[in-house]
């Protein structure tokens, strides 16, 4: 029995999320997860019209983003924020969603003056309060994006979440949309992977970063 090449994962997960849009009533935007992907399949998959990729690693997305030359791709960050990385990451990035400090949303904002461009952000909510995770708790989130709205060069979103994966997952993108409801001007609700995305999107979710359910597992 063959396997389904990424391809035609990736058609098979466009045509899920459609029927899910129409029964939502809502678009629903899809972040492919190309972390330790090949140049070649993100070349293929934006042949097929998908623009929205997501990276881990700084210096990796720096060699594709340089390799691919295409201006109309949205990069992703969804790695963890170093410091000394985020002259890089200003650079090479449309979106970063793992923002959880003022400190880092200050130096992206300053970098992003320098270089003249506006960076969407989401802030991150370590939702089930796990050590090992980055992220803000739930409480904290009024103080940072008070701070954060006032940066001129970052546009605040969205929030965005990495539940727990070892327990069910509806109650905490339940609270993540109470969060996201209560604010106007957030437009993005970032949740939802390959093993959950559909628990996500029954929960308001509307920007899924899926990598697995794309290309497969990494070997």
């Amino acid at each position: 029995m063959t396997h389904p090449s990424y391809v035609e994962r990736y058609l098979s997960l466009i045509e899920e999320i459609k029927k899910l849009e129409k029964n939502q009533k809502r678009k629903i935007r899809l972040v492919a997860v190309s972390k330790k992907q090949t140049i070649d399949k993100i070349i293929k998959l934006r042949t097929l019209g998908h623009l929205d990729f997501g990276e881990n690693y700084v210096d990796e997305a720096f060699e594709k983003k340089n390799n691919i030359e295409d201006d109309s791709i949205k990069w992703h960050f969804i790695g963890n924020i170093q410091s000394n990385k985020i002259k890089k990451i200003t650079n090479i990035f449309d979106w970063v969603h793992t923002v959880s400090s003022f400190k880092h949303a200050n130096k992206l904002n300053d970098e992003c003056k320098s270089a003249n461009k506006i960076m969407n952000i989401c802030i991150q909510i370590n939702i089930d309060k796990e050590k090992a995770k980055g992220g803000i708790t739930l409480s904290d989130y009024d103080k940072l994006a008070s701070d954060i709205i006032r940066l001129e060069n970052i546009n605040l979103r969205g929030i965005m979440t990495i539940p727990q994966h070892n327990k069910p997952c509806g109650s905490s993108f339940h609270e993540m949309n109470k969060l996201y409801m209560k604010y106007d001007y957030l437009d993005t609700l970032s949740m939802g992977m390959s093993s959950d995305f559909l628990t996500a999107i029954e929960n308001g979710a509307n920007m899924l970063r899926i990598g697995q359910g794309i290309f497969g597992k990494r070997i």
